[in-house]
């Protein structure tokens, strides 16, 4: 991963822009973002090394096919 896809706007599934609005905040507390009114299931974060997990957003897009894989299974 280079050092662009590091960056918390950046998200550690697919590298692509995360549009976390709360990361672009000075703090989490402080921003409105699409990602509070989703849920993160468990096993779409143990996708995450251990390290990555709560430290920067998955994107909506990563999310969603997560789901639909989900379903699909």
């Amino acid at each position: 991963m280079n050092k662009l896809n590091n960056e918390k706007n950046h998200c550690p599934l697919c590298g692509g822009l995360n549009q976390c609005q709360s990361e672009m905040a000075k703090t989490c507390q402080e921003g409105t973002c699409w990602c509070r009114a989703e849920t993160f299931p468990s096993t779409l974060l143990t996708h995450l090394p251990e390290e990555e997990r709560n430290m920067r957003c998955i994107c909506l897009s990563c999310l969603k096919a997560f789901e639909t894989q989900k379903t699909k299974s």
